[in-house]
């Protein structure tokens, strides 16, 4: 991984993959910082979707078209980069991210328990029982990253239970949906939460029969709750963990990302980290859309950012239902009642619920619209994305100008709410590798093959007219633009290689979109990032081939070979 000035050098087969003559440029010399030639250039923009060749001036755009036009460019001064038959492509664009809890829950030295990582949840438990013999006692542990559903033999841990395996340090350990964590006795203790605290508002401390704290909480603000001396913890070391992060995301040939759960705590750091000359992202921030900023009249967003901004807030988060691995997403149809759902203590006929009643979701929307901001807002389940659509239709009421309301996520969204969600000129961003990790639980476990198999319907948005996105939501899923685009095409699931609803597969091309120009439409960036157009910053991703020539059931097979940041080098792919 390298990242800092401009090209270094990006490797093939062991030869250095462009010329280059360090000569300084004089102020009026108009040639080229860098050109890219000897491969396909991907354009993502209308009338072109290939050509020969790219130039770079000054961190933006400066030529697109044959070799020999754009090399007509080159100057004494210009790095020629032979791409050797490799495609060039506009930088991917993760719309829906989470930087500062990847730094929170996986740089090092975090424990990561994640199915990715650990398949099963003896493993899990193999790695407390090991992080707690090395952890000196009263020294805080935080696993991040079980999964039920992903790991079947994993028993949800409860206070009594983990109070066993860690009898002398707090423990919490974090479900991998982010939705659910669990704690023994020192954690709550140490986060300030009694049997008698109050729950927050859209969230819960999970009371057994008897009124004791079990353990478990429920939605995000209980869990930042149960977690906070974790991150009190990792304060000190906070930015050198969101530069690991950065340079994780960075490595999926991501140039412009998203904080999706933004505190105005972290404002100051993302403005210092953006500052750095070496800043390898751009970033887009959504605040926690809680009460007390909604009665803030002074909260109003000044004038929208350019892309040379590297770091802003643009917009407010809210939250309707939880996730479906929690089981506490709102449907109009029942989870099964099966083996799976019963481990995840779910009744028969189980029926999820909001997190905020239609009254307080619709007061938030109208508050945050009214204060200028973009909204987005968390939803899965079909009833709830009915609401979501309702207060959205409420908050715009009388209001002119392009809002880009946003939908995220939106596993069981219908077409007609599609249809519905286009005429009141909102969007979606899908979490389209549900479909592959998951694909098999949602149809056997979950919701069965009418239901399960319609998840993240794609085509369904795309008929409806919308401009959608793909995301990998943080910490959820590893940071994969080229997997969200291989499942779009394929809908094919990780273990059994079923394929869900082949009817909802896209294209290659709108799959690519998805991933750059519409997902950078929806942070209002689309003017400047996302497609290879004249004019536009050099948001570049090097990738090992051309996905619009690349089969299908192979576009999981291409890897990053370099990412590029309004012409800077963010990463280099070092393993070759």
């Amino acid at each position: 991984m390298v990242g800092g000035a401009v090209a270094t050098a990006a490797v093939a087969g062991g030869a250095t993959m462009y010329e280059a003559n360090r000569s300084h440029r004089s102020g009026a010399d108009s040639s080229a910082d860098l050109i890219f030639t000897g491969g396909p250039v991907v354009t993502v923009a209308p009338g072109a979707p290939e050509v020969e060749a790219l130039a770079v001036t000054r961190g933006r755009i400066s030529a697109i078209g044959t070799s020999a036009e754009v090399m007509a460019l080159r100057g004494t001064a210009t790095q020629v980069v032979h791409l050797n038959g490799r495609a060039l492509l506009p930088a991917f664009v993760e719309p829906h991210s989470h930087p500062t809890e990847i730094a929170e829950a996986l740089a090092p030295p975090a424990v990561d328990v994640r199915p990715f990582t650990v398949p099963t949840g003896a493993g899990v438990m193999r790695k407390l029982t090991d992080t707690v013999a090395v952890t000196p006692p009263g020294e805080p542990i935080l696993l991040y990253g079980i999964d039920e559903l992903l790991q079947p033999d994993l028993e949800l841990p409860t206070a009594q239970r983990l109070d066993v395996l860690a009898p002398k340090n707090p423990v919490v350990l974090v479900a991998n949906s982010g939705h659910a964590a669990y704690g023994n006795t020192a954690a709550f203790a140490a986060a300030g939460i009694s049997k008698d605290t109050p729950n927050p508002e859209g969230a819960q401390f999970v009371h057994g029969p008897d009124g004791e704290l079990t353990g478990e909480v429920l939605e995000a603000a209980a869990v930042l709750a149960l977690t906070a001396p974790f991150g009190k913890r990792v304060q000190a070391k906070m930015a050198d963990n969101v530069r690991w992060a950065y340079a994780q995301l960075a490595a999926a040939g991501i140039a412009t990302t998203s904080e999706h759960a933004h505190s105005a705590e972290f404002t100051h750091l993302f403005d210092t980290l953006a500052s750095e000359p070496n800043c390898k992202l751009r970033v887009r921030a959504y605040e926690m859309g809680a009460p007390h900023l909604a009665d803030d009249k002074g909260h109003r967003p000044g004038e929208r950012p350019g892309g040379d901004k590297l770091f802003a807030q643009i917009g407010m988060k809210l939250w309707a239902d939880g996730s479906p691995w929690q089981g506490n997403i709102d449907t109009t149809f029942p989870y099964l009642t099966d083996p799976a759902t019963a481990r995840m203590g779910l009744g028969p006929h189980h029926h999820g619920g909001m997190n905020y009643t239609p009254q307080q979701l619709t007061q938030l929307a109208e508050a945050f619209a009214g204060q200028g901001w973009q909204l987005s807002c968390h939803v899965h389940g079909d009833a709830a994305i009915d609401i979501v659509l309702d207060a959205y239709e409420k908050a715009m009421s009388g209001r002119s100008g392009d809002h880009r309301l946003r939908l995220e996520h939106c596993g069981a969204m219908r077409p007609d709410q599609f249809d519905r969600a286009n005429r009141l000129g909102a969007t979606v961003s899908l979490f389209m590798e549900h479909l592959y990790y998951w694909g098999d639980v949602l149809i056997d476990d979950l919701f069965g093959p009418d239901k399960g198999a319609q998840w993240m319907s794609a085509k369904s948005a795309l008929d409806a007219g919308l401009r959608i996105s793909f995301h990998n939501d943080g910490i959820v899923t590893p940071p994969d633009p080229i997997g969200n685009i291989a499942t779009a095409v394929t809908r094919a699931a990780k273990g059994s290689g079923r394929i869900l609803a082949p009817e909802q597969r896209i294209d290659i091309d709108a799959a690519i979109k998805a991933q750059t120009l519409d997902a950078a439409w929806q942070l209002y960036l689309d003017h400047e990032v996302g497609s290879l157009e004249k004019g536009k910053y050099a948001d570049l991703v090097m990738l090992s081939a051309n996905p619009r020539t690349t089969p299908p059931t192979k576009l999981r097979d291409l890897t990053v070979e370099a990412t590029y940041l309004m012409g800077r080098q963010t990463y280099r792919n070092d393993s070759h």
